[in-house]
């Protein structure tokens, strides 16, 4: 589409999809507005501006690209914020950088950097969203703006994150907690993130008794905020299931249920629906969530999300598994490797489901072919608590089989591997 104004990509997609200006503003809006909105003599809000790109059928990204929005700069700025706020990142990136380029002195130049950053961080854009910290560090140093510094190292932790860099996301991590007790100011909504955020790094490392009390402390921060407090006490239960504490997981995930139900989207219950599904994959009735995850895999898939519904694929594969019904295992492992894409970190356990099943059917070959590859999508993606599941499952197995040289040398060689991977990341044992 060639660039022009908002008001010209609105009438151009309604009268392209056959639409009455009456049908368009029908429970949303009045006629007249919607003609004022398509001749540029009205701005929609951000809400309206949702809704009638899900009238139009129409992504709010398409409806979005390459629009030349004439607006003062406060509005401007308001609807990019609203954007991010609605998780629309990629059409709130082009607004931001406009207004950077203006440069004038009503909307703190800092405020939209940080925008930007989430954007980036959000979309997996690690490099860009690096390159706008770094900036934000040169301004700390100039300014000393603690406070703008304890937010810059929480957000460069994600950003070494998002490279798999553990030791380097705990150590900004680290330093934004450290920044946050020297502020007289006490700004709780930041430093729940940033417990957040060291829990679940102290988790990926395999620290989860640590992890645990971190996320507990920021429950106590969580007071006031329905969701985010939900999503604690999800991030609990999952915990203590991988403790094998399942009274604990159980309590927490009940709260979590209660909390998210009251506060969710529809298509985050569902994401949380099916995490706390899954915690009770042991349980004697198991089979009865097989079904409601199914439901939750196709919804995405009719919605056009195809990852998303291989990620529930690859759920309902280890629940299988776990409860050995191999060929159903089979099936969804498959169903989720044509969805997902093959470097996804997701795939590591779609094949760790088919190297099990293979073997289980006596395909040694087959079996060791997605072993190996589970193996290496676990290590890429920096994931040693998969990694040792995997190779514990694969002795017991072994075992079971009368192999015991064969387990016992898989055991030995991820016994040396994990020694250099914690040494690598500061933890000697």
């Amino acid at each position: 589409m060639n660039r022009s104004s908002l008001g010209q990509r609105v009438r151009e997609t309604r009268l392209k999809k056959g639409i009455t200006q009456i049908e368009l503003a029908s429970g949303l809006c009045t006629p007249s507005l919607i003609s004022q909105i398509e001749s540029d003599r009205a701005r929609p809000s951000y809400k309206t501006l949702v809704a009638l790109a899900a009238r139009l059928d129409v992504p709010l990204e398409q409806l979005l690209n390459g629009v030349n929005f004439d607006l003062e700069s406060s509005s401007k700025y308001k609807m990019a914020k609203s954007m991010v706020r609605a998780r629309e990142y990629q059409p709130a990136i082009p607004l931001l950088n406009d207004l950077l380029e203006i440069q004038q002195r009503r909307i703190p130049k800092e405020g939209l950097f940080l925008e930007l950053v989430q954007c980036h961080i959000e979309l997996g854009n690690a490099l860009e969203a690096e390159s706008l910290l770094n900036q934000l560090y040169q301004i700390c140093n100039t300014e000393r703006n603690n406070h703008l510094l304890a937010e810059v190292l929480y957000y460069l932790g994600k950003v070494a994150e998002l490279k798999n860099d553990y030791p380097i996301a705990l150590f900004h991590t680290n330093r934004a907690w450290e920044e946050l007790q020297t502020i007289e100011e006490i700004d709780t909504d930041l430093q729940a993130k940033v417990l957040m955020q060291l829990a679940t790094l102290h988790e990926r490392i395999g620290k989860v008794a640590e992890s645990a009390k971190l996320y507990e402390r920021a429950l106590l921060l969580h007071q006031h905020n329905g969701e985010e407090r939900g999503k604690t006490y999800l991030r609990l239960a999952e915990v203590y299931d991988r403790q094998k504490k399942y009274e604990q997981a159980q309590e927490y995930a009940v709260k979590a249920t209660v909390h998210l139900e009251e506060q969710s989207t529809k298509e985050h219950m569902q994401e949380m629906q099916r995490r706390l599904l899954m915690l009770q994959r042991d349980s004697s009735d198991w089979n009865k969530s097989v079904p409601i995850i199914l439901s939750i895999a196709e919804q995405y898939e009719q919605n056009g999300k195809k990852q998303k519904a291989g990620e529930v694929y690859a759920d309902l594969a280890l629940n299988c598994l776990d409860n050995h019904e191999y060929d159903e295992a089979w099936a969804y492992a498959e169903k989720a490797r044509m969805a997902l894409p093959d470097t996804d970190s997701t795939m590591g356990q779609v094949h760790r489901v088919l190297s099990f099943v293979y073997f289980r059917r006596e395909d040694k070959k087959k079996g060791k072919k997605h072993l190996e590859n589970a193996v290496k999508i676990f290590e890429q993606h920096g994931k040693i608590a998969e990694l040792e599941a995997v190779m514990l499952h694969m002795c017991r197995f072994l075992n079971d089989k009368g192999d015991h040289q064969e387990a016992y040398e898989r055991m030995e060689a991820f016994h040396h591997y994990l020694i250099n991977q914690l040494e690598q990341r500061g933890i000697i044992l």
